[in-house]
């Protein structure tokens, strides 16, 4: 199968020929040019931190994108917002909160237009996960048999409990929870 499968156009041009890739060797040097008082080093390294260029999660890289979505220059602001949207997606809910203060903060209208649809982007599907969440709680438990996550009682009605999460490989799902444990809670 096709490693593009899946992905948006931003995503599928990192596999093209002649795509720049960012080596973990050069990444220090990428931070260093964030830092620099060069409006073009600044520039530079607002569009190599992309994660499309990095190819994984380093968390000084996003600080780096963080100030300089924060840049005295516009251009370097426009640049790391444009970095966030080709390939950034942050996943967890201070890296939301970070760029929402950063969008909100953002002088610039043209920049902040671009910010706002941006994070519409970004953070739209944890705005969807949450509506889930919410249309889950309001159903009425469905009753079903097996183990108790709790007492561990194997052959039990149980209710997904929705306040507590249980790690299962990659992801978590919700604890399952007898009508005993449901009552002591």
């Amino acid at each position: 199968m096709r490693k593009t499968l899946g992905m948006n156009k931003h995503q599928k041009a990192v596999y093209k020929k002649g795509e720049v890739r960012v080596g973990k060797e050069q990444v220090a040097e990428l931070l260093e040019l964030a830092g620099s008082d060069n409006v073009e080093d600044r520039l530079t390294a607002a569009e190599f931190l992309c994660p499309c260029h990095v190819r994984t999660r380093i968390p000084v890289v996003w600080d780096a994108l963080y100030r300089l979505m924060a840049d005295a220059d516009p251009r370097v602001r426009q640049q790391a917002w444009h970095t966030i949207e080709d390939g950034g997606k942050p996943s967890d809910a201070e890296s939301a909160a970070t760029l929402e203060r950063l969008c909100k903060a953002e002088a610039d209208p043209k920049i902040r237009k671009f910010a706002e649809i941006t994070l519409d982007k970004v953070l739209g599907k944890r705005g969807e996960k949450e509506l889930t969440e919410m249309w889950l709680a309001g159903r009425a438990p469905v009753k079903q048999r097996g183990k108790c996550d709790f007492c561990g009682d194997t052959d039990a009605f149980v209710t997904r409990d929705l306040q507590t999460m249980i790690p299962s490989g990659s992801q978590s799902r919700a604890a399952l929870m007898c009508e005993r444990c449901a009552q002591a809670e």
